[in-house]
């Protein structure tokens, strides 16, 4: 046991941790330039309608609410229309803070430190407008809330037993509305807080009133989700083609990718391996939560397995019986801090003696540690590492005093849907979405090209279909990050 001094500075040394955490989040959110898919919020957010809102599944409700708020206020730079994202992840890192605190010794900590947080693929969504970092907040909430209820069913205190509960229905409802990825979580947490609190009292609930509000609020939460989803399918189907058809190679190995953070570290075979061990590790350790929790007594660790095989049991229905394809990358986001959960109650339960336990995580964390800072950058971000030079390269064609530029698609929705459509930062050079692609390309007659002074383009670019014609391009600017390629037309 750690005496009161120890505490007081282990708890001080992991809360500074966090919040530094949270202030590297906050300085990527005020860096990074604008990405394709929050440009496309903003361009609905700037000219609503509503059939075109609804349509898409980049719509994230609450984050496109806050993203219209600061269009309303005239706020549209890229730091304040990620506001309510920045106060999302403070929400949630507080929750991760208090798990932390929780722990009993030192190397729990520290593991837990490194499984939830030091993944430089989640601080890309922590810092981004959209709306996992909304939906992890309410999860986060959510579990918090009924963890205390659990711990503290045993005090007579009314208020607080009543309370509790119902906020973390609520949480996990307005966690499925932040992001529909996560009603997978919605559902399952609702299967389980109505058999604690509801079906365990038999016909006894007939006469609960708080039953029928309950019933009703996740029937409505579901309807409407449900119905959203349809719409999207029947308006558009964006969200069709976005997964896998394989549970290890989606979930899992998806999960390992973004870890990594970086495509072609190690092989895709190696990738596989890693995602078939991860997984059995999550299984087994989640079975061992469920199957010993009077042995480890451990709350949370019984109820984060109780979730996660659920919301995997459910992943494999949507597949098999309606295929829904399951969920893969940013989309696995929802389970992040579950895994995270059961392996430490995994790790404290089967692994008693310290001196092993230190070993073990403090190796570990250091692993996550180095990793996590060779990731550091207030400029790339996985899934949308393409926009990266945009702002960059269209202030440069700004400064040659461009008139007509063709842009490739890549780039082009970030200058379509955000930069012409703001006050403050709009380009002079008209733009145009141009596909270099061979064979599909530009006409290659001189016509067609002169039209455009520059070209902007993106890889894989060809223009050998050009070599026999009389147009002269030139190359004017290079960007090696992203192979965004500046190109004069003569």
């Amino acid at each position: 046991m750690q005496n009161i001094k120890t505490r007081f500075i282990t708890h001080t040394t992991f809360f500074f941790l966090v919040y530094a955490v949270m202030f590297y989040v906050v300085i990527r959110s005020v860096s990074m330039v604008m990405t394709h898919d929050e440009a496309y919020s903003f361009y609905n957010a700037k000219h609503f309608w509503w059939v075109e809102t609804l349509c898409t599944g980049n719509t994230h409700w609450f984050n496109f609410l806050a993203m219209k708020t600061s269009v309303l206020f005239g706020l549209e730079k890229t730091s304040q229309l990620r506001w309510f994202t920045l106060l999302s992840s403070g929400v949630f890192l507080t929750t991760v803070y208090f798990w932390i605190k929780s722990l009993k010794d030192i190397p729990s900590k520290v593991l837990a430190f490194s499984f939830a947080l030091l993944n430089p693929f989640l601080m890309d969504y922590l810092s981004l407008a959209r709306g996992y970092s909304t939906a992890m907040m309410f999860e986060g909430l959510s579990i918090t809330c009924y963890y205390l209820a659990l711990s503290q069913s045993r005090q007579v205190v009314k208020n607080t037993k009543r309370n509790l509960p119902v906020l973390s229905l609520f949480f996990a409802g307005m966690a499925a509305i932040a992001n529909f990825n996560f009603f997978y979580f919605f559902v399952a947490f609702s299967i389980i807080y109505f058999y604690k609190y509801h079906f365990k009292k038999g016909l006894a609930i007939i006469k609960d009133k708080l039953f029928y509000v309950e019933f009703i609020y996740i029937v409505g939460i579901s309807a409407l989700v449900i119905k959203a989803l349809r719409f999207i399918t029947i308006c558009s189907n964006d969200i069709g083609a976005y997964g896998g058809n394989d549970l290890v190679s989606s979930v899992f190995a998806g999960y390992v990718q973004t870890l990594l953070y970086q495509e072609g570290l190690i092989s895709s075979a190696s990738v596989q391996i890693i995602a078939y061990v991860i997984c059995l590790f999550v299984i087994v350790s989640a079975i061992f939560g469920i199957l010993f929790s009077k042995k480890h007594k451990c709350i949370w660790y019984s109820f984060a397995s109780t979730l996660v095989l659920m919301m995997l049991a459910l992943t494999v229905f949507n597949k098999w019986f309606l295929d829904v394809l399951y969920p893969t990358h940013r989309t696995v986001l929802m389970f992040y801090p579950l895994i995270a959960m059961v392996l430490i109650g995994f790790v404290n339960f089967v692994i008693t003696k310290q001196n092993i336990k230190a070993i073990i995580s403090y190796s570990i964390g250091a692993c996550f540690a180095v990793h996590f800072f060779m990731n550091v950058s207030l400029h790339y971000f996985f899934d949308y590492w393409q926009q990266a030079d945009t702002k960059t390269c269209f202030t440069y064609l700004d400064s040659l005093g461009a008139q007509k530029v063709g842009i490739a698609p890549e780039l082009f929705g970030v200058y379509r849907n955000y930069y012409q459509l703001t006050n403050k930062y709009k380009f002079k050079f008209e733009g145009k979405s141009i596909n270099t692609a061979f064979p599909i390309g530009l006409d290659a007659s001189q016509k067609e090209l002169q039209q455009f002074e520059y070209l902007v383009l993106f890889p894989p670019y060809n223009l050998s279909f050009y070599k026999n014609n009389k147009v002269k391009l030139r190359v004017v600017k290079y960007y090696k990050n992203t192979g965004t390629l500046i190109i004069a037309i003569r």
